[in-house]
C-alpha cells in the first residue's frame, strides 16, 4: 500500500508519517520546492505518477490546492483524507457538538477550514473529512497545547486555566493513528475526532503537569465558559487520560 501525505513541515503530519511506516505502508512525501500547488497540471501529474492507494492531505495552503487535491483522487479513485478543525464552529457558541452541528465560524482560520470542506465535498464526495481539535505534544517547538503552556508559563510565570473551559483535543500519537484507521476503515463523509470526554482545560494542564514533571505554576480561573468538545461515536480513538 502507498500514500501521499502532505504538511510534513508541521506538527501532525510526521506523527502520521511514523504510525504509516510502523504499519509498512509505503509514504511519498509532498515536497512544495519540487511540486507546484498553485499549478493543477503538476498537482495531477505528481499523483497519477505516484499511484497512491491513500492521500492524507493535512497541510495548510490555498483553497485550490485543495480543489486540484480533490479532483485528481476523484478521477483517480484514491481514498482522500482532508483534515478540518473544530474551530469550524464559531468563537462565540457552545458545544457540545456533533455531526449534525452546523459550521459557523466567523474567524478567518475557521472560515478557511470551512471553505476547504467545502471544496473538497464538491470535488470529491467520496472523500472524508476528519475535524480535529487542538493537539497536545510533549515539547516546545511547535504549535500543539504543550508548547503552548510552556510559554505561557516562560512568558508570565504562571499559566492561567478555566475550569468551565471544555476544549477538544488529543494527543498527537492518537490522533495520528485515528487518522489511518478512519481512512482504512470509514467510508465517505465527515467525521469528528475528540479525546476529551469530561474534563476542563484547568484540568487538563494540571494532569499534563503531572504527567511530565513540568514545575508550571498553574492558576484556577473562571471566566472563559464553553465547551468545544465534539463527539462522534463511528471514530474510535483513546481517550485522554
Amino acid at each position: 500500500m502507498r500514500a501521499i501525505i502532505t504538511g510534513m513541515n508541521g506538527t501532525l503530519a510526521p506523527f502520521v508519517y511514523d504510525f504509516l511506516n510502523n504499519n509498512k505502508v509505503e509514504v511519498v512525501v509532498w515536497d512544495r520546492n519540487k511540486i507546484d500547488i498553485s499549478n493543477e497540471e503538476s498537482v495531477y501529474s505528481f499523483v497519477r505518477e505516484t499511484k497512491p492507494d491513500l492521500f492524507f492531505h493535512i497541510a495548510t495552503g490555498p483553497v485550490t490546492w485543495v480543489e486540484y487535491i480533490a479532483k485528481v483522487t476523484k478521477e483517480l479513485n484514491v481514498k482522500l483524507l482532508f483534515t478540518s478543525s473544530v474551530s469550524v464552529f464559531s468563537e462565540k457558541g457552545t458545544g457540545p457538538y456533533d455531526i449534525t452541528s452546523i459550521p459557523d465560524s466567523l474567524e478567518e482560520y475557521g472560515l478557511y477550514k470551512i471553505e476547504c470542506e467545502n471544496a473538497v465535498r464538491a470535488y470529491n464526495p467520496e472523500a472524508i473529512i476528519l475535524r480535529l481539535g487542538w493537539q497536545i505534544g510533549d515539547r516546545i517547538g511547535s504549535n500543539n497545547m504543550f508548547d503552548f503552556l510552556a510559554k505561557q508559563q516562560s512568558q508570565k510565570g504562571f499559566i492561567e486555566a478555566s475550569s468551565r473551559w471544555f476544549p477538544s483535543c488529543s494527543f498527537l500519537k492518537d490522533t495520528a493513528e485515528t487518522i489511518v484507521s478512519t481512512a482504512l476503515v470509514q467510508p465517505s463523509g465527515t467525521y469528528l475526532a475528540n479525546s476529551n470526554k469530561k474534563y476542563s482545560f484547568y484540568d487538563i494542564v494540571n494532569h499534563l503537569k503531572q504527567m511530565y514533571h513540568t514545575d508550571w505554576i498553574i492558576r484556577e480561573s473562571t471566566s472563559f465558559v464553553r465547551d468545544d468538545r465534539m463527539s462522534d461515536e463511528r471514530v474510535l480513538i483513546k481517550e485522554l487520560f
